[in-house]
């Protein structure tokens, strides 16, 4: 009877009428998508209209425009970022500039309208920041050679590699030889320094196949929280764009900080001070920034930039989907990505030492929490955004990691490693200042690295 009813379905899904009607399912799907798309066209187009009448007529059609993004909710917000987008494509046209300017005052003027236009485009930025996460690790993995640290110096003498670890604690190699065939070796027996016969756990398979990227991160969120800082008082945008271009060759903060020791220490002294501290140490100095102070490369444009004070909480797991804090718990607007794919993938980093050089050991990251309070430039249009943590609010870490020293995995106590670690690495991140800010360039498939300003 099983066969029976099994022959009866295939013979029923290669039936005429199954395909006429796959295939009437598949051209009604394609229709679909093809009207949701001119539903986004038309209604991104008419969107535009009205940011052009809101530019070129009265003020109240720009105050009557806020009001209306502000009522339309969440939705409000992806339309600000679909404007932004595509006055980003326009150009340097004068259409496009009067729609910049417009975009500008409608986002200086509600702080609601910021909140949820960044909720908007974080999953815009973010989603490749975690892809790339993910593809470089098992990318790494998969290959079976180790990335060296560095080309010279001290660095030179290490490499990164990627282990897998078993159920059991064991960390595997992954070897490729020239065939293209892989396999694995265990790196080093468990808590022994020299090599232990293992065989190869039959859950990575007979012929591994390569270890996937999606779904080694489990969960992803991030949540922000803005308040606008507003120009000062009394000063036109004209004189202000004025000021900032005036100064965007000139380092504002040596300026500032030899003013600082010139007004705090005698003069003979003050001087042999400013030529003796570096700008980084100066940079750290307890003097006041103006309330407009702009980073040095965002001064060419300073009118499309976005001066803010945000809450930031960025967390991260690789253990599961289970979110590291209560999704009620701040008022903050977030993106949280949940991994569709189950990965049961457990990657390791491994610090190796070459040429003589002592191994680091190994690092196992479970989960990442990083809550801050920073100051943040966000240049609309041309994607990037410079991020500068406050000295006296320095950033928040808390994470779960296994480290093991040296070729033994000797473990470290937990105190060293979720506490001394993390106040470490919360050490580095308060460097990146108002002097040394973050550099995001959004445009670029958030590519994150440091700049001197």
């Amino acid at each position: 009877v099983a066969k029976v009813a099994k022959s009866v379905a295939s013979a029923a899904v290669r039936s005429p009428v199954a395909k006429v009607a796959k295939s009437v399912a598949s051209a009604a799907d394609r229709a679909a998508c093809k009207v949701q798309a001119h539903v986004r066209r038309c209604s991104s187009q008419a969107w535009l209209k009205v940011l052009d009448a809101a530019t070129t007529g009265p003020g109240k059609g720009l105050a009557f425009m806020r009001a209306q993004l502000e009522k339309m909710g969440a939705q409000g917000g992806q339309v600000l970022g679909s404007l932004i987008l595509a006055s980003t494509k326009g150009g340097d046209s004068k259409l496009a500039s009067l729609r910049k300017r417009t975009i500008i005052k409608i986002l200086t003027g509600s702080v609601t309208l910021v909140n949820r236009c960044l909720r908007a485009l974080l999953p815009r930025w973010l989603t490749p920041s975690r892809r790339g996460i993910q593809t470089a690790m098992a990318s790494l993995h998969n290959s079976g050679t180790p990335m060296p640290l560095g080309e010279e110096g001290l660095l030179a003498n290490y490499s990164l590699e990627v282990l897998r670890m078993d159920g059991e604690g064991r960390l595997w190699r992954k070897k490729v030889d020239a065939d293209g065939d892989a396999r694995y070796e265990e790196a080093f027996g468990a808590g022994c320094a020299l090599p232990c016969a293992h065989a190869p756990p039959s859950a990575f398979g007979e012929e591994p196949p390569p270890v996937g990227a999606r779904g080694l991160i489990k969960r992803f969120t991030c949540r922000v929280d803005t308040r606008v800082i507003k120009p000062e008082k009394g000063v036109s945008a004209a004189e202000a764009r004025r000021r900032h271009q005036e100064t965007q060759e000139v380092d504002l903060v040596t300026l500032y900080a030899d003013k600082y020791l010139e007004d705090t220490y005698p003069s003979l002294l003050a001087k042999c001070m400013q030529r003796a501290i570096p700008r980084r140490l100066k940079a750290t100095l307890d003097f006041d920034y103006p309330s407009d102070f702009m980073p040095r490369a965002m001064r060419d444009k300073p009118l499309e930039v976005l001066a803010l004070d945000l809450d930031m909480d960025l967390a991260m797991r690789f253990d599961s989907t289970e979110p590291l804090f209560d999704l009620n718990e701040m008022n903050l607007g977030g993106f949280s990505s949940i991994a569709q794919m189950e990965n049961d993938a457990r990657l390791v980093f491994f610090v190796r030492g070459d040429n003589g050089f002592p191994s680091l050991g190994t690092l196992e990251l479970r989960s990442l929490r990083v809550e801050a309070n920073a100051l943040a430039w966000w240049d609309v249009f041309d994607g990037a955004i410079d991020l500068a943590f406050k000295k006296d609010d320095p950033p928040r870490i808390a994470w779960d990691i296994e480290v093991a020293l040296g070729h033994a995995r000797l473990p470290l106590p937990d105190c060293i490693e979720d506490t001394f670690l993390a106040w470490l690495t919360g050490t580095v991140m308060r460097s990146f200042n108002r002097a040394y800010p973050l550099h995001i360039a959004i445009d670029t498939g958030s590519r994150v690295q440091p700049r001197e300003f």
